[in-house]
């Protein structure tokens, strides 16, 4: 149902709120908006429903209201220790060990494998290796300085670089 005046809005939760539960104690008159829409009335009646139920309730001090509930958690079941985990824990321990102790002793007992005979090189290996002794021998100076007439060294005049 829309308000008769557009204009006049719905009442918020904080209105009815305080026409529920008015701060001086005493009940304050009610919005003419309430008598116009059915939809802020049915939302005013949860409020006073509300209301009514609060005030129908007892006011417990907190001494008796801490009394009910330790009360409470003293009657629960104590929670039982779980001392199984720990015994798999420890068992399962056990077993780790006993089988890294197994493995290790098959494997001390075994011989150990012969070494495998390499197979002989080939012609392009040993080629390989007759180029990487003359190169060295080269870089050593081993030869003479007979391939330094090829590419004569700079005079000592000049400098080196």
């Amino acid at each position: 149902m829309k308000p008769a005046d557009p204009a006049e809005a719905h009442l918020t939760d904080g209105d009815l709120f305080r026409v529920a539960f008015p701060p001086s104690g005493e009940p304050e008159p009610l919005p003419p908006h309430l008598s116009r829409c059915g939809s802020c009335a049915r939302r005013f009646a949860e409020w006073e429903r509300a209301a009514r139920e609060i005030a129908g309730r007892p006011e417990a001090s907190t001494e008796e209201f801490e009394r009910a509930v330790m009360a409470k958690v003293r009657a629960l079941p104590r929670p039982r220790k779980r001392r199984s985990r720990a015994w798999g824990a420890g068992l399962a321990a056990a077993a780790a060990l006993a089988g890294a102790f197994w493995l290790g002793s098959r494997t001390a007992s075994r011989p150990a494998p012969a070494p495998r005979a390499e197979p002989a090189m080939e012609a392009r290996d040993l080629a390989d290796d007759a180029l990487l002794r003359d190169v060295s021998r080269l870089v050593d100076g081993e030869e003479g300085a007979a391939w330094k007439r090829m590419a004569p060294l700079p005079d000592e005049k000049e400098g080196r670089s």
